[in-house]
């Protein structure tokens, strides 16, 4: 009989390509060699972006919800032990130590970018979760050394950027701006923001004249939390109304609404969606897959995770929905009695595929 743990790195790797997350974390389990090449596997299967939901306070391990399994798993990941997730892009995660330590990490590979901290800013200043309300990569660091970071920081949500090799961030100096969401869209960055009760786009330079130049149409209502979505190459702006729950001490969404953005002659149009694609939103660069390839994903949906800045502060997240962009429901995907850490995130665990 074969000595399984002999087997060629080559077989093992075509192996791996056909296996889920999960099997591929138990593939990993055997024996070192087949850890090796379960941490090298670049290919696996396509399948639905996982929740991550935070650090388990007894094991100190990470909990990953699959939706296409509707099971929650139990992941040691020492990168992540004690960090708080503030981004997602390209199966890469921002994390913010409790020294305020900017690192970008690949949960999977455990590559690791540390970023330089932003300044103006102590443990004192500001709650951790609230320094880094979402970050997002241009490119994939896996497959390029060419990539940028841009974030929003503080609690006035301000923009700054970073490329690999500066010392320092480059803010974009705008005190007049209170941005909502930023998303890398046909080549560029993009912001939403408020200015004077209105819902505005902006193009973001991150060239030798750093700057958010207004593009997009006034868009109200300054009373929503704006999201930016690359709808099948189509600029969408998903404004999200929420309600106050004083006795729980949290917002919970009561409304969406939907409009396609037009650069090129500055309008919006209300838009429902006729080609069924579905969208997972919210600290994470937006993620939109075809649901005919997902057993158990809704077609024309939102997938909603919580936002940062709820009224009790680091915990008690349960805003969490599929909103169906045709017939404008909610349900829930992920129910939960208890608090959440702020806040749930989605990863794409896509790797390498297109």
């Amino acid at each position: 009989m074969a000595n399984w743990s002999e087997l060629h790195t080559d077989v093992l790797q075509h192996l791996t390509s056909f296996l889920s997350l999960p099997d591929l974390r138990r593939f990993g389990a055997v024996c070192r060699n087949w850890h090796s090449v379960a941490r090298q596997n670049r290919h696996p299967p396509r399948q639905l972006p996982w929740l991550v939901l935070g650090e388990d306070d007894a094991t100190h391990k990470h909990k990953f919800f699959s939706l296409e399994e509707d099971r929650t798993y139990l992941i040691d990941i020492p990168d992540l032990h004690g960090q708080h997730l503030c981004g997602s892009s390209f199966g890469w995660l921002f994390t913010v130590d409790v020294q305020l330590n900017f690192h970008l990490l690949n949960p999977f590979t455990r590559k690791c970018y540390d970023l330089p901290p932003l300044p103006h800013y102590s443990l004192y200043d500001i709650r951790r979760h609230m320094l880094v309300p979402k970050a997002i990569l241009d490119r994939d660091p896996s497959h390029s050394s060419d990539f940028k970071v841009l974030m929003m920081y503080g609690s006035e949500k301000k923009l700054a950027f970073w490329k690999l090799g500066d010392p320092t961030w480059t803010l974009i100096q705008d005190t007049s701006i209170w941005f909502h969401d930023i998303i890398f869209f046909k080549e560029d960055f993009y912001a939403v923001g408020t200015c004077n009760c209105y819902n505005e786009i902006y193009l973001v330079n991150t060239g030798p004249s750093p700057c958010a130049k207004r593009v997009g149409p006034l868009v109200k209502d300054r009373d929503a939390v704006a999201y930016l979505v690359d709808y099948m190459e189509e600029l969408l702006i998903v404004q999200r109304y929420r309600k106050v729950l004083f006795e729980e001490q949290l917002y919970i969404t009561k409304k969406i609404v939907i409009f396609k953005i037009d650069l090129e002659q500055g309008k919006f149009y209300e838009y429902k969606p006729i080609e069924g694609y579905s969208v997972f939103m919210g600290a994470n660069s937006c993620v939109t897959v075809d649901p005919s390839k997902y057993p158990g994903c809704k077609k024309n949906a939102l997938y909603l995770t919580d936002t940062p800045n709820n009224i009790s502060g680091e915990r008690g997240f349960k805003d969490l929905w599929i909103y169906d962009m045709v017939e404008g429901l909610f349900s829930r995907y992920y129910s939960t009695t208890h608090y959440l850490p702020a806040s749930p995130i989605w990863l794409d665990i896509n790797l390498g595929e297109d």
